[in-house]
């Protein structure tokens, strides 16, 4: 049977939260469409933003599944931003499973944050593509992102202490950190120290697949890197091996622990 396009407008999806602050804007139009025997989809968003939030407080944001992308950028108020498409076979499951998606952004003088909600898959439901997307404003001191199923997680352009917790996707983090903490179910990890920063706090990273670190060329402390195959730049005084680099950098500093299932690699710009 064929099935001809439907489109809905649906209203704001409810999303019980107790961090206050909460602001919904629905997708103008959500597409339900079946050509010829191909399995339906249905698309929609979601935003939120937090205008309440003072920029340096403390930010955690969760997302089951799907990708995230965490910008720091020049913008006054916290945002963030949901696109799904639901893929199945039967359009009011479907519909039922899009409007049980929901976000909510808070913050206000003491941190902020996003979360996502989403719903248990039912019959007729086949899959769910999620993606999450934050704008935070500049000047983070602390930051932590966690992200437990499917889908890659992207952190540009934050400070402060960074830390990350990704899929299956992988997870990249690049910005002027003093700290981070970043690892991955699945995938490669990179993370790269950008512009004034240094690291001054202890910081680790693990990847079940490779791993890249970019530090300052002024970076100083213990480095301590494992992994299949090891390539490390920089000169370090200790344990030189070609699955394990450990030793002073050099200058005092922090302690930096990295490890990798397969190749670990560690450079300067």
């Amino acid at each position: 049977m064929l099935l001809s396009l439907l489109t809905f407008v649906l209203a704001p999806a409810a999303l019980a939260q107790d961090e206050g602050g909460l602001s919904l804007t629905p997708a103008s139009e959500i597409d339900l469409s079946g050509p010829g025997d191909a399995p339906l989809s249905y698309e929609g968003g979601l935003a939120g933003n937090a205008p309440g939030y003072v920029r340096g407080k403390p930010l955690t944001i969760t997302h089951a599944s799907g990708n995230v992308a965490v910008r720091c950028m020049e913008v006054e108020a916290l945002s963030g931003r949901l696109q799904y498409t639901v893929f199945g076979s039967s359009e009011g499951p479907m519909e039922a499973y899009g409007k049980g998606i929901g976000i909510a952004v808070w913050g206000d003088s003491k941190g902020g944050g996003a979360k996502t909600r989403v719903p248990s898959k039912t019959s007729g439901v086949a899959r769910a593509q999620i993606d999450l997307t934050v704008n935070v404003p500049k000047g983070t001191t602390s930051l932590t992102v966690s992200q437990t199923g499917s889908g890659w997680v992207q952190v540009l352009g934050c400070s402060g202490n960074v830390k990350v917790t990704g899929g299956t996707g992988g997870v990249y983090v690049g910005g002027p950190l003093a700290a981070f903490t970043v690892s991955a179910a699945g995938g490669d990890v990179k993370v790269v120290v950008e512009g004034d920063g240094v690291l001054t706090g202890t910081s680790t990273a693990t990847s079940p697949g490779n791993l890249t670190v970019v530090l300052p060329s002024a970076q100083g402390g213990k480095l301590a890197v494992k992994g299949d195959e090891v390539a490390v730049q920089q000169v370090v005084m200790g344990t030189n091996t070609p699955t394990l680099v450990s030793g002073e950098m050099g200058l005092s500093g922090p302690s930096i622990t990295l490890s990798a299932t397969k190749r670990a690699e560690v450079n300067s710009p």
